[in-house]
């Protein structure tokens, strides 16, 4: 096989696949990209680590002959990325030898062959919707903060997605926050019959790579395919897949408090900014002394942030609008900042019920088509 492509072009490609690269050294071939000439006259590259996958497209300069190799893909990405020309040939021979060269500067390498790499799942089906692209990567933003790493319960560790025709919405939940996000927005159909109703769960780790290929074009669409095992997703010549958990997820609603009778109007940046500050004593790591947590005292009209550890403290007094009785409650710090931070909005509003009872953080300003809903488990402080 020897081909010549652009190397602007090739990076493109590159760089979002490497995360559908696999790193465990299970199996050589994974560990590769595989690039083929197609009747098309495109050169396309795969990556799968068998759960997660990439497949784009380029336009090369020239094919000079036909073929189907795997290259290890980190080497490859280093080497590509310092080449000085834009064209770079690639030039594999029959003693599978990768010869690389841009201008004066050549790289050797050693390739395997095509079809030593594993069968990629079905990306085609009959099943899918079509959403914008920045809407989709927005509401994943709003809820990554939440999905578990670990978990005995497996449908804890993705994202849950529920998708209707006027719209979506999308729920995430580690066992101590809850993050909900709905979108009333256009959901096309591409299932034969037209209609659209689906609910799946995406895994964490590949909602980071999903997030990379949308783009934040308000005309941007993406076309969402699902199979019995994967969810498949098309951006123009990109493709990325993954298998999906195949688990009922939790009843989220159950779960949501309704008789928080303690309300709490904050002006969210300043908040934020408070929070930042408490997280500098509250994260502390001290030899045998676990880490601390930000204590929340709301009394008449004012908020006061406080930690303390053995190293010292801080205290923070903001104002705030108050409704119901004075409260004393203390959190995770770090939890309470993730969801502030992807929160929107000038001020929200924080409800409260006791000491031991989760708290939610919901926008003050209403919107009729977009929302987003945080709940978080309080910490039992030391008295």
């Amino acid at each position: 096989m020897k081909f010549t492509v652009r190397k602007s072009d090739l990076i493109a490609r590159l760089a979002p696949a490497m995360g559908s690269v696999s790193n465990k050294n299970t199996i050589t071939a994974i560990e590769g990209v595989l690039i083929e000439t197609l009747d098309s006259g495109l050169i396309q590259i795969s990556t799968y680590d068998m759960n997660k996958g990439y497949r784009a497209t380029l336009e090369p300069v020239v094919i000079e002959r036909e073929g189907s190799f795997i290259i290890n893909a980190q080497r490859l990405y280093q080497t590509v990325r310092v080449l000085s020309e834009d064209e770079i040939t690639f030039d594999i021979n029959d003693k599978l030898n990768c010869e690389i060269t841009s201008g004066k500067s050549s790289f050797s390498m050693f390739a395997l062959k095509g079809e030593e790499f594993p069968n990629l799942p079905e990306l085609t089906t009959e099943r899918g919707f079509t959403v914008s692209s920045e809407i989709l990567k927005n509401m994943i933003g709003k809820v990554a903060h939440s999905i578990a790493e670990q978990d005995t319960r497996p449908m804890l560790c993705g994202a849950y997605f529920k998708v209707k025709g006027d719209g979506l919405e999308v729920v995430s939940c580690d066992s101590y926050t809850l993050s909900k996000t709905t979108m009333l927005c256009s959901i096309g159909s591409l299932a034969i019959d037209g209609e659209v109703g689906y609910s799946f769960i995406i895994p964490g780790h590949a909602l980071g790579e999903l997030s990379k290929m949308l783009s934040d074009g308000k005309d941007d669409t993406v076309k969402f395919y699902l199979s019995r095992k994967h969810a498949i997703v098309k951006k123009g010549e990109v493709t990325f897949f993954t298998r999906t958990i195949d688990s009922e997820y939790i009843d989220y609603n159950r779960i949501i408090p309704r008789d928080n009778d303690i309300k709490v109007v904050v002006d969210r940046e300043r908040f934020l900014s408070g929070l930042e500050r408490a997280n500098i004593i509250a994260e502390e790591k001290i030899q045998g002394a676990g880490r601390s947590y930000v204590k929340l005292s709301i009394d008449h009209h004012y908020l006061n942030l406080t930690s303390t550890s053995v190293n010292g403290g801080v205290s923070d007094e903001m104002d705030c609008v108050h409704e119901g009785g004075d409260i004393v409650i203390g959190f995770n710090c770090r939890y309470l900042i993730n969801s502030v931070r992807v929160a929107e909005g000038e001020n929200i509003v924080i409800t409260l019920k006791g000491p031991n009872q989760a708290i939610t953080i919901e926008p003050a300003e209403r919107d009729d088509n977009f929302s987003y809903f945080y709940m978080i488990l309080p910490v039992r402080m030391n008295e």
